[in-house]
């Protein structure tokens, strides 16, 4: 069947070309503008997105719309999942798409804190060979990572850290299973215990109110003075008032962010002044690989769901199918 299929950005070529193969036609917008995406969806099957937020008015635009596809895993910058399953469409996503990419840049944000990569990079290029002397450098084998949100990304990162650097490894997450824990992670009861126990403190929530400002100053507080915290899920899990007096007054030691609570960061945020942070530009999950495992993985869920199959990765199967079977019956 002649499927229409709206891309909001363009995406990797393994997926637009999964479409075409199964005869789809793929519409990709000339820009992000709200009223073409009204425009563009009223004829169309499946949406996909990166961060394009499709509110309700443009969800009620498509008349036959199915599925929105998520270029990631969290959903909540694409569509809001009560409003997509009261119109009765289904939202799939790619949660083992970037699991890898993430956690290898986490590991590597925990190595450039660790052994004070960038100020030594800085000192280097200035012909400053005392540099060591000033900035110290410690190994990472033997000292505690703390994880917060065991999902895909968590248990990749605990693998890494484990297997690969000789890392105790301590988690949290009220959610998981104890029996689908590995038995290298010593789990534990409270997120404060991770927070005074771990010497690099790595966050993998999603955003959600009860997850806003996740990590205060009382948090911050719990954590020793040589520690480290690293976000990696969401900006709004973390208070970043209170982490910038965190590290200004070394409370702790440092932070990597690969995310914030306004995207792009505003270039006057104080965060950005200090020399005891790592950060990037929402970027860990951006690899070539990870854009080629979403982009097929998304079409996937896409394929799956209007070819009347149960979708690999969907959010609110059950809900929206609950509601298509009433409706039949």
């Amino acid at each position: 069947m002649g499927y229409k299929v709206l891309l909001a950005q363009d995406v990797s070529e393994s997926g637009k070309k999964l479409l075409r193969d199964q005869g789809y036609e793929v519409i990709l917008a000339e820009r992000e503008d709200p009223e073409l995406m009204k425009e563009l969806i009223a004829d169309c099957d499946a949406c996909f997105s990166k961060t394009f937020l499709f509110t309700e008015d443009i969800l009620k635009a498509g008349k036959k719309l199915q599925v929105v596809a998520k270029h990631g895993v969290g959903v909540d910058n694409v569509v809001d999942v009560d409003t997509a399953t009261r119109l009765g469409i289904y939202v799939v996503r790619t949660p083992l798409a970037n699991m890898d990419s993430v956690a290898e840049h986490t590991m590597g944000a925990i190595l450039a804190l660790a052994k004070n990569i960038l100020p030594m990079d800085r000192a280097a290029r200035a012909a400053d060979f005392d540099a060591p002397l000033a900035y110290e450098s410690h190994d990472v084998g033997g000292k505690c990572l703390g994880i917060i949100g065991l999902g895909n990304i968590g248990k990749s990162l605990a693998k890494k850290a484990h297997n690969g650097f000789d890392m105790k490894v301590i988690g949290y997450d009220p959610f998981v299973k104890k029996e689908m824990v590995p038995d290298y992670i010593e789990m534990k009861e409270e997120p404060d215990q991770i927070f005074e126990e771990a010497d690099y403190v790595s966050l993998h929530l999603n955003a959600s109110p009860e997850n806003d400002n996740f990590v205060n100053s009382r948090r911050l507080g719990l954590m020793k003075p040589s520690a480290f915290l690293l976000n990696f899920s969401r900006g709004s899990n973390v208070n970043e008032k209170d982490l910038y007096e965190a590290l200004k007054s070394r409370r702790i030691a440092g932070a990597a962010l690969d995310v914030f609570c306004q995207e792009p960061v505003e270039k006057d945020n104080p965060l950005l002044t200090l020399d005891n942070i790592v950060v990037s530009p929402h970027c860990a999950a951006l690899t070539v690989e990870a854009m080629d495992r979403m982009s097929y993985q998304g079409c996937q869920g896409i394929v799956e769901v209007l070819s009347g199959k149960v979708p690999t990765w969907c959010v609110n199967y059950e809900q929206v199918h609950g509601m298509k079977e009433k409706k039949t019956t």
